[in-house]
């Protein structure tokens, strides 16, 4: 029962994240219903598809990353696919990253005082603390980012709980047809934890292989839950006026202290996600494609700060394409690795889904034309 815990708990501190903190924006857009089905439904999808991808995990003996299991059971055109998908969603997290944490890292500082600094200055802070460090190969301390995950919980109660007497039902009844596809990309995004699986998976042996599948279950439908209470809450507060961050329109509500803290552990949740995805950047590029450390780090670290540096702010959008990405080719590719893996896996897998074959072409349908919406969309 320990290991389900713990699997569960990782798995979840894995998916939430920034993403989350873009949700209540897209479900004032859309309205709140709207934005509660798509949460709904890609819920389900997301748990499905990280089923099929710790079955591909289990059923594998060889031990691999999504872009290895593409190589293995779809061929160089898919592995390449892929990590092409993999690099961009390194270099657009890392991007919010540096908007997000810097937007956070400005709030901590306006707690203390009023001297008006360009949240500009704060976004080149951050980066300077994240590049030192992924040039220097630090890690982050081992178990931080579960607390942080655990500690974003426990923020996402403290705002309901302080703000439960003020929220507006009016605020959860809106609907928006002409916005009914904005919050796709986003919730997707934030659902995303198909990296935390293989990790999870080493976990379970022996009899405890039965907490396995419950663990993937929870650890995805958890940050589900947490979500749906985090856009209740900030739209029922701030409504078609909440913010790109959700937090910064909370201040006049929830007073400064409270933001301080969700702000404080913002940034350091961003700041250590910062690190660890730098640093597997720079690794990928050092030992997978043999450039020589110090052009590595600035190709990890500097590609998204000269994206920021072209006007690339809004990170609401970034994580909606991100998430339509991921969805399109990453998503597909675990829907057609899983199918392979099926006949083809070289060992007996800790569990054995009994899914519909009509669900697998229904989830890709999904993924692709989600994908062509939102390019067609940021394009437009």
């Amino acid at each position: 029962m320990k290991r389900f815990f713990l699997g569960t708990v990782i798995l979840m501190a894995t998916i939430v994240g920034v993403g989350m903190f873009g949700l209540p924006y897209v479900g004032a857009q859309s309205g709140f219903l709207i934005a509660a089905i798509f949460l709904f439904i890609l819920t389900a999808i997301m748990t499905f598809l990280h089923l099929f991808y710790g079955e591909i995990v289990s059923r594998t003996k060889e031990k691999h990353r999504l872009v290895g299991y593409a190589d293995h059971y779809l061929g160089r055109g898919w592995r390449s696919l892929v990590a092409i998908s993999v690099v961009v969603g390194f270099y657009g997290s890392l991007l919010v990253y540096i908007i997000v944490g810097g937007d956070f890292l400005h709030l901590v500082f306006s707690s203390f005082t009023n001297i008006d600094v360009p949240v500009i200055v704060f976004n080149l802070i951050f980066f300077i603390i994240g590049a030192g460090a992924v040039y220097l190969g630090l890690r982050t301390i081992s178990g931080l980012d579960l607390f942080m995950g655990i500690f974003l919980i426990l923020i996402v109660f403290l705002f309901l709980y302080l703000g439960f007497n003020q929220i507006n039902i009016n605020n959860l009844k809106t609907v928006d047809w002409h916005n009914i596809f904005i919050p796709y990309g986003v919730i997707l995004y934030a659902l995303a934890g198909i990296a935390a699986i293989p990790e999870i998976k080493d976990f379970f042996s022996g009899e405890s292989r039965k907490f396995y599948k419950k663990a993937i279950i929870w650890g995805t439908l958890i940050p589900g839950i947490l979500y749906f209470i985090f856009m209740v809450t900030v739209i029922g507060l701030t409504g078609i006026n909440t913010s790109l961050d959700a937090v910064t329109g909370l201040i006049d509500l929830l007073g400064k202290k409270v933001i301080f803290m969700g702000a404080l552990f913002g940034f350091l949740a961003t700041i250590s996600s910062f690190f660890i995805l730098g640093l597997s950047l720079k690794e990928t590029f050092l030992y997978d494609f043999k450039i020589n450390k110090n052009l590595s780090w600035f190709m990890a670290c500097f590609v998204p700060l000269i994206l920021f540096g072209f006007g690339v702010y809004n990170f609401v959008t970034i994580i909606a394409l991100l998430g339509a990405i991921m969805g399109g080719i990453e998503g597909t590719a675990v829907v057609l690795i899983y199918k392979k893996a099926k006949k083809l896996g070289d060992q007996a897998p800790d569990y054995n889904l009994k899914d519909p074959v009509i669900l697998r072409y229904i989830m890709i349908l999904l993924f692709v034309l989600g994908f062509i919406y939102t390019l067609l969309q940021i394009i437009a």
